[in-house]
Parts: structure tokens; C-alpha cells; sequence
């Protein structure tokens, strides 16, 4: 008897340093961290990435304690999963893009399916 996986998506292919555009090829910037949602919880909680485990942590504890989010947001991150993105120049502080707006993950390169500005963050 075979037990289902459930299959992240594309997210799974995702680490910090990949470049990030979005649907119009527009560069939004760099990953800096990458958190499995709710949906692919194991006994141990939400699976680190990207060996920054003191810095996922504290980027979770913004999202879950809604700094700077909608609640609405911060949920829905939460549940899917997410990607925290540093954003292109000075000013742009970061963004998060839910696993579902990934389209897909080529040639080190994140493709979002909406366009940056309905990023959150």
C-alpha cells in the first residue's frame, strides 16, 4: 500500500540567491528565505531551507505575527508556504510571494505568475 506525498510544487525547487521575476519579466529581486507552508507540515512543524534557520525564524515570526501583513495575507503565506524576496534597490525592503503565484523555476531563475506589484510585504 502506497501512502500519498503531497507535492509542494514548485517552491520545492527554490533557495536563497535564485533571481526572481515576475510574469512580465520584470526583475523583483533575490530569495532571501524559502518556508514550506501548513499544507506539508511533518511532526517537527514547517520545514528551514536554505541552512538560515535563525533568519527563517525570524522572518516567520513577522509573517506570523502579521507585522507589516493583512491578516488575510499573513494566513494565506502561512498555509501555502512562501518565498521572501529582497527587493530590487534601496528602498524596496521585501516582499513575499505566496508558493502559488511560482510558476515555475528555471535555469536559477524564480517566474512568478502575477505581476510584482501584487506581491505582498
Amino acid at each position: 500500500m502506497s501512502v500519498p506525498t503531497s507535492n509542494p510544487g514548485p517552491i520545492a525547487d527554490v533557495y536563497p540567491g535564485l533571481r526572481v521575476v515576475d510574469s512580465a519579466g520584470e526583475d523583483v529581486g533575490t530569495v532571501a528565505d524559502v518556508r514550506t507552508g501548513d499544507a506539508v507540515l511533518d511532526d517537527n512543524g514547517p520545514e528551514d531551507r536554505g541552512g538560515l534557520d535563525d533568519l527563517l525564524g525570524s522572518v516567520m515570526d513577522a509573517v506570523t505575527t502579521g507585522e507589516g501583513l493583512a491578516e488575510s495575507d499573513r494566513e494565506r503565506l502561512q498555509r501555502l508556504g512562501y518565498v521572501r524576496i529582497d527587493g530590487v534597490g534601496f528602498l524596496s525592503g521585501s516582499r513575499y510571494a505566496a508558493a502559488d503565484d511560482i510558476a515555475v523555476v528555471e535555469d536559477d531563475v524564480v517566474h512568478l505568475s502575477v505581476k510584482g506589484s501584487h506581491l505582498v510585504g
